[in-house]
């Protein structure tokens, strides 16, 4: 897909944004429908960051090592839509306190499943903030599409976070600026592969262009 593609995707994104929040604000009942807790919107959230996680697995990239540790990152944020069932981990949260893996109750084989899972998904959050912060700062990947995107996802992700803790669950705005940011991240996925294609390309023209003739004096 074109730069151009992608800036339709983006003002795509933002038209059902906007019409989603409208419908909210002109039928409440049919918003309080679709923008809850395990709705529809969030659904489609988790299927979107799971996509996009998998593209950054099977897309070409430039470095295999950011892109699991990206693909992870989206992953734990799709399962965070949804949360962990209960039947499987009873409190989440626990995962998070120290004196849960010292708790006998709790058979030692589970806790050091929990535990590798929870370092795992650590490691990976730093590692994809290193590689974000590479890109971002030290490579100025905010002048072009797909830093943009990245930073319009987090953007909707932090004001949906702020919105749930000023407003609670009373406002169904927070499922949709997270399905936004979902959204975001999976266009700006498609722009990085684009990008990548496209300097593959221009290296194997310039690798396939003839020498120059040298003069001899």
């Amino acid at each position: 897909m074109s730069d151009k593609t992608h800036v339709v995707l983006t003002w795509l994104v933002a038209l059902l944004a906007v019409t989603a929040t409208a419908v909210g604000v002109v039928w409440p009942s049919l918003g309080d429908w679709f923008a809850v807790e395990n709705g529809p919107v969030e659904s489609l959230s988790v299927i979107v960051w799971f996509i996009a996680g998998g593209c950054l697995l099977l897309m070409h990239r430039p470095a295999p090592g950011a892109a699991l540790a990206l693909a992870i990152v989206c992953a734990c944020l799709a399962i965070r839509e949804h949360g962990v069932p209960a039947e499987l981990i009873p409190s989440g949260k626990a995962l998070m306190r120290l004196a849960h893996y010292f708790d006998p109750s709790v058979h030692w084989s589970r806790r050091l499943t929990e535990a590798v899972a929870v370092v795992g998904c650590l490691l990976s959050g730093i590692v994809a903030c290193w590689h974000l912060l590479v890109f971002m700062w030290w490579r100025q990947g905010w002048r072009n599409p797909v830093g943009r995107l990245l930073m319009g996802a987090f953007a909707a992700l932090a004001i949906s976070q702020v919105m749930d803790h000023w407003f609670g669950e009373d406002v169904l705005y927070e499922e949709i600026l997270e399905c936004v940011a979902a959204l975001l991240v999976l266009v700006a996925v498609q722009a990085l592969h684009q990008r990548h294609l496209e300097a593959a390309a221009a290296a194997e023209l310039r690798d396939a262009l003839p020498e120059p003739c040298s003069r001899s004096s």
